[in-house]
């Protein structure tokens, strides 16, 4: 009971910090704020001095492993691996976490309608605010971080599926900045509304880690 209070004062800690940042993000982009585009400024120009053809051609080809569709397949199959080990309320949450933030992105991609930077390097459409291929790999990350790796019987394969996760995250991140599909801040404002998606549905639902088989 008691650790089960303290994983609650967690998670809304990271529901206080994830929706008051992601909500300060978007006012600043509505209004569009001097700070904001400073920040985004800063950061883009990073990306144009490590710029180069090999580099752009890789991240193009990156590009397309993180887009919420494959993300989704991805989370269908650890779904469904999940299901057939009958760890059956896991598999619905694997599937209502990716298929919630996918919702929750395009909803405020439409209230807020932020164009894209310009100076593409790649073919992309919609709107910019916040990142979907941000969000829904950082669900992803969050899954396996948090369902899959406690799963794992080896603490080499924890340590390793853990490291390898998170390093996704921060590439596919860097991705979207670097082809200029995204503004830094766009890509900042998807992790948070993916954390902030997850630790509600973690104050909702409570324990996922799947101690035992259904």
């Amino acid at each position: 009971m008691q650790i089960r209070q303290q994983a609650n004062r967690f998670w809304r800690l990271i529901a206080l910090l994830t929706w008051s940042s992601f909500l300060i993000l978007a006012v600043s982009v509505h209004f569009h704020v001097s700070w904001l585009t400073h920040f985004d400024q800063a950061l883009q120009q990073i990306s144009i001095n490590v710029r180069q053809p090999g580099r752009t051609a890789f991240f193009k080809w990156l590009a397309l492993l993180g887009t919420p569709t494959t993300n989704g397949i991805i989370c269908l199959m650890i779904a469904g691996g999940l299901w057939l080990h009958h760890y059956h309320s896991a598999a619905g949450w694997v599937l209502t976490a990716q298929v919630g933030i996918n919702i929750l992105t395009t909803s405020f991609k439409m209230l807020l309608q932020r164009a894209r930077p310009i100076h593409k390097l790649a073919v992309q459409g919609g709107y910019s605010f916040p990142s979907g291929h941000t969000t829904s790999t950082a669900t992803m990350v969050l899954i396996l971080l948090l369902i899959i790796v406690p799963l794992c019987p080896s603490k080499f394969w924890r340590y390793l599926l853990g490291v390898i996760s998170i390093g996704w995250l921060v590439l596919m991140g860097f991705d979207r900045i670097y082809l200029f599909v995204h503004y830094p801040s766009d890509v900042l404002a998807g992790v948070c509304l993916a954390l902030g998606w997850w630790s509600i549905l973690q104050l909702a639902v409570g324990q996922i880690i799947p101690n035992q088989q259904e």
